[in-house]
């Protein structure tokens, strides 16, 4: 995580500051903690605790408390939703689209704002218990795909699904449709054959 309002550093950045091409694993060993996710693969740290380690200053402490503007990596982002999905489906979620745009990229790594992965969470379709309109309100007008985001998914679910079965004639399976859309394989089964009953 990038605590808000902190300025990240790559290995790159680090080695022009010591006067180096490169930056040695025990000179990476030697710096402060990389505020990066522990086990992702592009180390990241924060430019005051280097800075201050390189002049042989005492190392200032990071944020405590979490703010909306932390950048979060994709697996820190999956972490910020209120019912956590397999890293897969979260994968799935992203590459086709269904979850938001990355806020920036830092040395190549998509990072999201915590304000933007938990604004989604809790307006996407399902996310919130109890759904629908309240009881007793009246809907003005027809819902339609272009005005209720939880049709516009559902159409673009089946699309994508009437899609795969032309693509495999026929031979799609519901574990494919789920790893693809990146929902449950029972919500595939259940996708699948209003597709296929539709067609028929």
């Amino acid at each position: 995580m990038i605590p808000a309002g902190r300025t990240p550093l790559g290995t790159a950045d680090i080695a022009k500051r010591k006067g180096t091409k490169s930056l040695s694993r025990s000179d990476a060993e030697q710096l402060p903690t990389p505020i990066s996710r522990p086990g992702a693969q592009t180390r990241i740290w924060d430019k005051e605790q280097v800075d201050a380690h390189l002049a042989g200053r005492e190392i200032p402490e990071l944020p405590d408390e979490e703010s909306p503007e932390d950048l979060l990596d994709r697996e820190e982002g999956r972490h910020q939703l209120q019912n956590v999905i397999k890293p897969e489906a979260w994968r799935a979620y992203i590459n086709h689209g269904h979850a938001p745009k990355p806020d920036t990229f830092v040395f190549g790594v998509a990072h999201w704002k915590r304000r933007t992965i938990r604004d989604w969470d809790a307006n996407r379709p399902g996310a919130r218990a109890g759904g629908g309109r309240p009881k007793g309100s009246k809907e003005a007008k027809p819902r339609t795909p272009a005005t209720d985001k939880r049709l516009a998914l559902a159409q673009a679910r089946k699309d994508r699904v009437a899609q795969m079965l032309a693509d495999t004639n026929g031979q799609v399976t519901s574990a494919q449709i789920a790893a693809d859309l990146g929902i449950t394989e029972r919500q595939s089964q259940r996708l699948l054959k209003a597709v296929r009953d539709a067609g028929n």
